[in-house]
């Protein structure tokens, strides 16, 4: 459902649904008992994840609405299936029933008392089978990163849920080694060119939301179109154009000189390397520039270091790999493989090196804000800030400093029993106010 213009207070959501199915088959709905819940996404993160703070009185009343539970009725012990509905205020809802749902992770800070009060840690039920045998990616993989990763999921971790991926515009032939799915698939996130980025830019991220699993381009995240368009304002209303108030922030907008020299994020990055075809060594280095695309970046500009002395352009950091040449050459057949077998189909140089400075300069402004609860809000998402300028002046403008466009790093909902809230940490690449 579209987001409202309008400024709904934090109010509480509707938990719809909450029902744990113990181990030995009992079902019960304890959304009643619950008096917190938190939910959490993460592009650092391939599962989503759920806490609930749950009350059981020891009895139950039928039909009066108090919170009580028979939780000792479960006999809970982990990896318990979970279905979880939410609803709020603007009517968005999070659903984890059926083939999304959920499995308890623990069971901690067990209090006794008159009441009995639990902490629940949720996660998808794909945490379990990863860690399954069964479930290792053991065979080869040519083509498409792309498509690899959407047999990975489907065929071998065999997830019913949506995948989500950015087609790759590069290839690459791998095994795999009895890895597990989820340690694959990031694996090969730092391997990806999404289209039309080949020499430009490198890196993907591999995360799960409540829309599915998601194989995202940095650069093509920062290419979508803004989500909420938010404001902060010590007024009690809500200006045109603006989704939702601001209620609170923090902003970090420093850079710290010896960690960005030490990941080569903001300077030049040198390549050693040698392959197992010929053993020849080589030796480059590549401009932090690269990654200065106008058209997939959050601010104007990259942050300038030391101008005066130039050692943007210098190396600070060493990479160190075997090129793929002679190596797992990609075809079907004995002599496909041998004619390949002298070329090489995966560009150290441009990916490995260009996908960690991705990496490392995607968390170079970082920004907290807290909004009213927004379930339509998912990691990966784009918004778009506004905070209003420290200055004198009669006419206060919005901050170019601190406003734009940033991505949803984390999220999480804190629902409790009166409020819900939407707590977000952002981040870009660049400084400087975009224009929306």
């Amino acid at each position: 459902m579209a987001h409202q213009t309008t400024n709904i207070a934090a109010q509480t959501s509707n938990i719809t649904l909450f029902k744990i199915t113990s181990n030995r088959g009992k079902k019960l709905d304890v959304s009643l008992g619950s008096i917190q819940l938190q939910y959490y996404e993460s592009i650092l993160d391939n599962t989503v994840r759920a806490s609930a703070i749950l009350v059981d009185s020891g009895t139950r009343t039928e039909g009066l609405g108090s919170a009580v539970l028979e939780m000792d009725d479960l006999k809970l012990t982990g990896g318990e299936k979970v279905e979880l509905e939410l609803e709020d205020n603007y009517q968005q809802k999070l659903k984890f029933s059926g083939n999304t749902q959920f499995r308890i992770k623990t069971i901690r800070d067990i209090i006794e008392g008159n009441v009995s009060t639990y902490i629940v840690d949720l996660w998808s039920k794909e945490c379990l089978d990863n860690e399954l045998v069964e479930k290792r990616v053991t065979q080869r993989y040519d083509g498409k990163i792309s498509d690899s990763i959407h047999t990975i999921l489907s065929t071998v971790l065999k997830t019913p849920k949506v995948i989500d991926a950015d087609e790759t515009e590069n290839l690459l032939s791998f095994l795999g080694r009895s890895e597990k799915p989820f340690y694959r698939c990031t694996w090969l996130a730092k391997r990806s060119i999404p289209i039309g980025f080949t020499g430009k830019s490198a890196g993907y991220l591999f995360f799960e939301t409540a829309e599915g699993y998601k194989f995202k381009a940095i650069d093509k995240l920062f290419q979508q179109k803004y989500k909420r368009r938010l404001i902060y304002t010590r007024t009690p209303y809500l200006p045109d154009g603006y989704n939702a108030k601001i209620l609170q922030f923090s902003h970090d907008s420093t850079i710290d000189v010896e960690q960005a020299l030490m990941s080569g994020s903001l300077f030049n990055t040198e390549i050693r390397a040698t392959n197992f075809y010929d053993n020849k060594p080589r030796k480059n280095q590549t401009s932090h520039k690269l990654q200065e695309n106008e058209d997939a970046m959050g601010g104007l500009e990259h942050p300038s270091i030391a101008s005066d002395q130039g050692i943007q352009d210098k190396s600070t950091r060493v990479v160190v790999r075997f090129d793929k040449k002679g190596v797992l050459p990609p075809g079907r057949t004995l002599q496909e493989q041998l004619q390949k077998s002298t070329t090489d189909d995966f560009n150290t140089d441009a990916i490995i090196r260009q996908s960690m400075m991705r990496y490392n300069q995607l968390f170079t402004q970082k920004m907290t804000i807290t909004i009213p609860g927004d379930f339509g809000l998912h990691a990966g998402d784009l918004v778009y800030c506004d905070f209003p300028e420290i200055t004198k002046k009669k006419t206060q403008n919005v901050s170019n400093r601190k406003g734009g466009l940033y991505m949803i790093v984390d999220l999480s909902h804190l629902v409790t029993t009166n409020k819900t809230f939407t707590k977000l940490n952002l981040v870009r690449e660049s400084i400087g106010r975009k224009p929306f």
